[in-house]
């Protein structure tokens, strides 16, 4: 931040010496040109205008808290620079600048009233210009920002599923069921290639719609229920009306496997989770069976990149509710509105 603040005031310094320079040089030509001295002094001038363009730039550029000002409206910001104008007016007034000595007063004191004008025209043109600069550096940090969390959460799902474990128990039971049933094993290895090729298609991408990623869940899901069969069951129930919106990819296969690591999953004790919208949210609940502390390490590195993600992405937490039996995610559902995703808020 202080670092942001020294650059800022840099930028001010630099940009009133030149406007400065700008509106004084030509009087400095004409000046030499004609072998004549200005009526008001050409240092004291440009010493003048120096500090109105640094005044004018500082309060454009530090964005500064005024009650009633919103410096992010630029209809207040013109109304601020407005009552600048009218108030540094009433100070050279004050101060009788500049001083009418001369039969042609009157022609100078226009021309420094236009050139006063045009000044803070300019410093606010050029406040403007840094204000747009700064804020596309700020989307561009907080694009790559996502990129990077949605990579590492990418890598995160990549790696605990083609981890030796879980390579093992998907061989294994492929193996089993070609002994069973040949049309199963290659059901589940067509859906385990669908979930790879999912992963791989959608990393670098900040969104998916809902749909796309239910379809995916679905593929994920049969791999799981092969593997459980009899112990869990995953109902999913989502009304059509929200399959358009948006969430990060793999997300809700994040909130699966999640439920899945921590809870015993069993034939005795089996795992329901289900998948449903609640207040324009997609909601993600199983009761809590925990496993045994040896078999739950985790360092909440899902759940963690999950919540950055949407952090990201439209500066909204997930929500995360963990009762004495229940656990919940709560996952915003997005969609693209001038320029950025913003939460749905309304409940279809």
């Amino acid at each position: 931040m202080m670092e942001h603040d020294t650059r800022a005031g840099k930028i001010i310094l630099l940009a009133a010496l030149a406007i400065a320079l700008f509106v004084t040089l030509p009087r400095i030509v004409i000046a030499a040109y004609l072998k004549v001295t200005p009526a008001w002094g050409v240092t004291a001038r440009g010493l003048c205008t120096f500090l109105v363009a640094w005044l004018c730039l500082w309060i454009n550029v530090k964005s500064v808290t005024i009650p009633g000002i919103n410096p992010a409206k630029i209809t207040h910001r013109l109304a601020l620079n407005v009552a600048l104008l009218i108030l540094i007016k009433v100070l050279f007034h004050l101060l009788n600048i500049p001083a009418p000595s001369e039969a042609y007063s009157r022609a100078q004191v226009f021309l420094f009233n236009v050139t006063l004008v045009l000044e803070i025209c300019l410093c606010v043109l050029i406040a403007e210009m840094y204000r747009l600069l700064k804020n596309n550096q700020q989307q561009r940090l907080s694009n790559e920002m996502l990129l990077k969390a949605n990579a590492e959460a990418t890598f995160e799902v990549l790696k605990t599923q083609i981890n030796p474990h879980f390579l093992f128990n998907s061989l294994n039971t492929i193996n089993a069921m070609i002994d069973k049933d040949i049309d199963a094993a290659k059901k589940f290895v067509a859906n385990m290639s669908e979930v790879y090729r999912y992963i791989l298609n959608s990393a670098g991408k900040p969104v998916v719609t809902l749909d796309d990623e239910l379809s995916f869940t679905a593929s994920y899901t049969k791999m799981l229920l092969e593997r459980h069969a009899g112990g869990l069951f995953i109902e999913i129930n989502i009304p059509a009306a929200y399959t358009h919106f948006l969430l990060p990819p793999v997300s809700l296969q994040t909130l699966i496997e999640n439920a899945v690591k921590h809870n015993v999953v069993s034939l005795n004790n089996p795992l329901i989770i289900r998948v449903a919208i609640s207040r324009g949210q997609l909601e993600v609940t199983n009761k809590i069976h925990q496993r045994k502390k040896e078999y739950a390490t985790s360092t909440g590195t899902g759940l963690y990149n999950l919540h950055q993600r949407y952090l990201h992405l439209c500066d909204t937490s997930i929500d995360i509710s963990n009762n004495e039996d229940t656990f919940m995610v709560a996952l915003p559902l997005l969609k693209f509105s001038n320029g950025r995703y913003v939460p749905n808020l309304a409940n279809l």
